[in-house]
């Protein structure tokens, strides 16, 4: 069993999410489904992007979202990033 003050200090030193990534974290364990970052936003309500890819590239780096591809984005065609979340977030 691990002592509280062990866990505590673990989860002080733990990357600390902004109320947008946990939105974006949320909304993806909600979906359960692979999107673009357009995608979210729109699914979201933001009204730009840029609302939302910063916080999809940080949540990418700590291992919360990962890239499972790329599609072609129907309003720009550019191909773009399709991400998914951690297998673990659907459980939560």
């Amino acid at each position: 069993m691990i002592h509280n003050n062990s866990y505590n200090a673990y989860t002080d030193e733990q990357p600390k999410l902004n109320k947008r990534a946990v939105s974006i974290l949320e909304y993806m364990r909600d979906v359960r489904a692979s999107l673009t970052d357009r995608q979210i936003q729109t699914g979201m309500g933001f009204a730009e992007r840029n609302m939302v890819q910063p916080r999809i590239s940080e949540l990418i780096k700590m291992g919360c979202l990962f890239e499972v591809g790329k599609v072609k984005c129907s309003l720009t065609n550019k191909s773009v990033r399709l991400v998914s979340a951690k297998p673990g977030l659907y459980n939560a």
